[in-house]
């Protein structure tokens, strides 16, 4: 039976860049992070485009800076698309921490609807954008508000909130309803730094595995696929991360999909249809 790997951090906008991450992704599923219309970040993408990917779900996203009529739009394509089980906010890229009281409106929405909050975490990456990113309002550490207040909801800090892994970690050992993702953690093109970036990331990883014992259960398999950039279209070494890490075997499978279905709630709903 063919090992099920459920990439939870994909960003297609098209069915070119679908068909260019299928070259050197492993993943049977996928998750594909919708963007916000600004600068710096990929488009947003149109969902009607990916309608017969049978193993394709959805992330919607929100601009904070229209959030009433951003609210509108989002929860009319939640009642119409059960494949949407996420919203993402981009932490960093829009000047709000995690705990801002526009951030709870969007939760109250995803809670209405059962699905996940998503955020970008850790550094922002944007060298050709004329956004004022900034990296501490992307610090996983206020989501642990959201996560006191909203328990029914799970959140997910992206990209293990590089590189203050403790931040992320700490809330993951502490909160079940809490995940994090290996995404975007790769960026380099030459394969010697490459390799060395794997390296580094597989050690990481297995220290802080030894800290908190409850990030095996929280830690997911994620890309961060995107097309416009070489650091982040090959994503073939993500794979040897989680190989690489002292887990055993059915630990691995948790992170390659079992943790991202229970990160997702919706997911294994829609999978029982």
């Amino acid at each position: 039976m063919e090992k099920e790997i459920f990439d939870c951090h994909c960003h297609f906008v098209d069915k070119e860049d679908f068909e260019l991450y299928r070259k050197t992704a492993n993943a049977t599923k996928f998750l594909n992070i919708r963007s916000t219309n600004n600068s710096g970040l990929v488009k947003p993408y149109d969902f009607d485009i990916f309608k017969g990917e049978e193993n394709m779900f959805f992330t919607e996203s929100v601009d904070l800076y229209k959030l009433d009529e951003e609210l509108i739009r989002v929860e009319e394509n939640l009642k119409n698309n059960k494949k949407i089980v996420a919203i993402k906010i981009y932490l960093g890229y829009q000047a709000f921490f995690a705990n801002d009281e526009k951030i709870v409106k969007v939760t109250q929405l995803a809670q209405k609807y059962g699905v996940s909050m998503v955020f970008h975490c850790g550094e922002t990456y944007a060298p050709n954008s004329d956004l004022e990113i900034n990296d501490n309002y992307a610090d996983a550490k206020y989501i642990k508000d959201l996560a006191v207040k909203f328990r029914d909801v799970n959140f997910i800090g992206s990209h293990l909130n590089w590189p203050d892994f403790d931040n992320i970690f700490e809330l993951c050992e502490q909160y079940e309803n809490v995940f994090t993702c290996i995404s975007g953690c790769l960026d380099a093109i030459d394969r010697e730094k490459r390799d060395k970036q794997v390296k580094e990331l597989i050690n990481i990883l297995n220290k802080y595995l030894k800290k908190y014992p409850n990030l095996k259960n929280k830690l997911m398999y994620g890309t961060d696929f995107f097309a416009m950039d070489l650091g982040f279209s090959n994503v073939s070494d993500y794979i040897k991360i989680v190989e690489g890490l002292e887990l055993i075997e059915i630990e691995k499978e948790k992170i390659l999909c079992t943790n991202i279905l229970e990160a997702y709630r919706k997911l294994s709903e829609e999978r029982k249809r």
